[in-house]
């Protein structure tokens, strides 16, 4: 967001309502209204909750993606970016490259799946994490409880 932007109670408001229609291509299934309702209803009517949200929008930096993204280059672990295979939101070329920044990345798509990769198909990211976590086990810390 531009820190310069008008960003008022009810620009969050309207901000808050195109989400919310944005989240029908996210996923393959519906997304049932009452977790709908969950995720976006203390935005919707408190305006203490958007006003803050407001804030935190003016105060972030237009550069703040591109120097997370710098600093993924420095992690030293194993990483696994999964990506939705029919993902309609963001393109299997973006996790391509968010897995080539990270010296250890790994990209690996889970079928039947768009960017709510939890909704669409829990069992393929439950599948995908498992065969990670086996390959990558934790490194055994001494000394600790």
């Amino acid at each position: 967001m531009n820190p310069g932007a008008d960003l008022s109670a009810h620009g969050v408001a309207a901000l808050l309502a195109g989400m919310r229609t944005s989240l029908g291509g996210m996923a393959k299934r519906p997304i049932p209204h009452d977790l709908v309702l969950r995720w976006y209803g203390p935005l919707l009517t408190d305006p203490a909750i958007r006003r803050d949200l407001a804030v935190f929008l003016r105060g972030t930096r237009k550069d703040t993606y591109l120097r997370a993204a710098d600093r993924l280059r420095s992690f030293d672990r194993p990483a696994l970016v999964l990506w939705g295979a029919e993902d309609r939101m963001m393109p299997p070329r973006t996790g391509r490259r968010l897995a080539e920044l990270l010296p250890y990345g790994r990209y690996e798509e889970v079928p039947d799946a768009r960017t709510l990769i939890p909704f669409d198909n829990p069992r393929g990211l439950s599948l995908a994490l498992r065969r990670f976590i086996a390959a990558h086990p934790a490194p055994v810390v001494r000394g600790s409880v």
